[in-house]
């Protein structure tokens, strides 16, 4: 960029500026604290992310390159360099229904459909498909198995069409043997068998997919970024292998299959996750000897996570799909699936599909995601957290092919013990709420009150001895707190949900103030009712007001240095006119155990567990007991 004509690039009079400088300044700032505890953020993967990166940082990323600008919209250009296709779930429970609600979508906005049977019985296609053209709209079918039998009844149907040719069709089955063994324990070698026959019936139709290879799975399971994207190559790999001993040759098993991930809410990471898949499938076909691929031109669909949505405050599922989405298309994806954000605990609306459908319409139509070839090209953070997955992503696939493969990885447990650290990992920092999952574990709608027996919520096996894979959700743990106390409500009136008091004490009105907001959140997320004192210059009219609230919980809300002075003092008075549950929202050190001897039956703080504490709290009200 120049200032003027032949005069230099903008700028060019001020001396770059080294990284080393840079932390210098930031260590001054600092004054003694250490840089790497301080700003450095250690990622789930295992990962240190520096807080800023420069182009110095850029330099051994030079390989990345040849793996921007990927998927360009080459048939249409005039419709802009960035194309995707939104696919919209719909249940096949009976065909002309189906086809309504598909033709119904199409109308809406989606340009593709996912038709989901739960029989292993092929449905009537004539009924199904009435109407609907897959070689202008791509059709996927989401099958439990006979994929053969299914894929030859469907291209006699497209055959008899006169109007579509086979070549031009465009889809897949959405079949994949390896990801249903990990949900069931049952290895379908059967189907493994009729999905090599399925790559050869399809090898001459380049825009049908008869096999996808779902990460989904491991993400819902608790997997990080790195986890999912190294199991699913494992699994290519485990099917490559499959089907090279059964006949099909490379070129038939490439061109037949593409990659399927969850999108979860870590924005940035999401978007490296999947232009890092892309480039580790394409060095572990390198091992194949395959020299005429294009450097990482994969399909990879994405679909929304069911790990980060919430059945509380569940509009806010709406903003993290969109997030979700955001990272998928500017990773790169070639296709989207974006679930209504009522999906996890309800049956969808016509209201919440069609919020679902336009997330992807307006970051098209409105905020011209389309019109930008590769946005996150040459971002230094990006590269570098890509570069970062594809090195974590590695470690981990090399670890359970040493295992011998997928399967036997799985077998012997490996990939099971894996999702399940990773999983308590997360609900962990969950539980201490430094995963945030607004609406549930902070900041949570007080006022808001569910009927447990109206929702619809797959059960969890978490914790039985099952050696299958265990799907879930980030605000299970939450969730189940809030659940069990609206339910002791259904059964004991309203007047009967616990109160919580907040005493204010002390001059301090900052941290008194502090405290009290801090209280109302965590006591909010188990439901509970909060009012709070006004404060009182008496620190004996304070216990009174405790004493005479008809709360159930007491919190003393003030600064450590009150809590030294008064606290004990409070404590005593309280605990000798009242059983109430005394607690202290602070850490106060110097006179921790003392408070205790005077009746404090807990202290909340940042550091607290909060779903054991809160499980205490239900312990201690007979809560449990419904």
């Amino acid at each position: 960029m120049s200032n003027k004509q032949g005069e230099g690039t903008l700028f060019s009079e001020f001396p770059p500026t080294p990284k080393e400088k840079w932390i210098e300044k930031v260590n001054i700032d600092l004054k003694g604290a250490d840089f790497n505890k301080k700003l450095v953020w250690k990622t789930l993967e295992g990962l240190n992310i520096d807080p800023f990166y420069t182009l110095e940082n850029s330099d051994h990323l030079n390989y990345l390159k040849s793996f921007q600008n990927l998927n360009l919209n080459q048939d249409n250009p005039q419709a802009g360099p960035r194309s995707w296709v939104l696919y919209e779930k719909i249940l096949v429970n009976q065909e002309r229904a189906a086809n309504k609600e598909a033709q119904r979508a199409f109308h809406m906005g989606s340009n593709g459909i996912n038709f989901v049977t739960k029989e292993k019985a092929i449905p009537d296609l004539d009924q199904l498909l009435n109407n609907i053209h897959p070689n202008i709209n791509p059709i996927k079918f989401t099958i439990p198995g006979n994929a053969k039998p299914f894929l030859e009844s469907y291209l006699q149907f497209i055959d008899k069409n006169e109007v579509i040719e086979r070549n031009d069709i465009m889809g897949g089955l959405n079949f994949d043997p390896l990801m249903n063994y990990t949900l069931s324990g049952i290895l379908d070698k059967k189907g493994i068998e009729e999905l090599s026959e399925c790559l050869i019936l399809t090898k001459s139709i380049n825009d049908f997919k008869p096999l996808t290879i779902h990460g989904a799975h491991f993400h819902n399971s608790g997997a990080n970024s790195a986890q999912e994207i190294a199991l699913v190559l494992n699994a290519a790999v485990e099917y490559i292998e499959r089907f090279s001993s059964q006949g099909s040759s490379l070129d038939e098993i490439l061109s037949g299959f593409e990659f399927s991930l969850a999108v979860g809410t870590n924005y940035f990471m999401e978007i490296a996750k999947i232009r890092a898949l892309r480039i580790l499938f394409y060095h572990i076909l390198k091992l194949y000897s395959v020299s005429d691929l294009n450097q990482g031109n994969i399909k990879v669909h994405c679909e929304s996570s069911v790990w980060t949505k919430t059945i509380y405050d569940p509009y806010v599922n709406m903003l993290r799909n969109t997030t979700e989405a955001m990272s998928a298309i500017l990773g790169g994806c070639n296709s989207i699936s974006i679930s209504p954000f009522d999906e996890v605990f309800s049956n969808s609306t016509d209201f919440s599909k069609r919020i679902s459908r336009n997330i992807s319409n307006l970051l098209k139509e409105e905020s011209y995601f389309d019109k930008v070839s590769d946005p996150a090209a040459g971002s230094f953070y990006i590269e570098e957290l890509t570069d970062k997955l594809v090195e974590s992503g590695l470690a981990i696939f090399k670890e359970i092919e040493n295992e011998g493969g997928f399967v036997q990885a799985f077998e012997k447990g490996t990939i099971k013990n894996m999702m399940e650290a990773s999983r308590d990992k997360k609900h962990d920092l969950t539980s201490k709420r430094r995963e945030v999952y607004i609406g549930t574990n902070q900041y949570p709608n007080t006022t808001e009150t569910i009927d447990p027996s109206e929702l619809k919520i797959k059960k969890s096996n978490i914790g039985s001895d099952t050696k299958v894979l265990t799907t879930s959700r980030g605000a299970e743990q939450f969730e189940k707190l809030r659940l069990t106390t609206d339910q002791y409500i259904r059964k004991n009136g309203e007047d009967k949900r616990p109160t919580v008091f907040l005493s204010l004490i002390g001059d301090n009105k900052v941290m008194r103030k502090a405290r009290a907001t801090f209280s109302l959140g965590f006591f909010g997320c188990a439901g509970f009712n909060v009012i709070e004192s006004s404060p009182s210059p008496d620190l004996f009219k304070s216990v009174n007001k405790a004493i005479e609230s008809e709360a159930d919980i007491v919190v003393m809300c003030g600064a450590d240095e009150d809590y030294l002075e008064n606290g004990v003092e409070y404590a005593r008075a309280f605990s000798a006119n009242s059983d109430k549950i005394l607690v202290i929202a602070g850490n106060p050190e110097e006179n921790r155990e003392e408070l205790k001897k005077v009746g404090v039956f807990q202290f909340i703080n940042l550091r607290t567990n909060l779903t054991e504490s809160l499980l205490q709290f239900q312990t201690q009200l007979n809560i449990l007991n419904v």
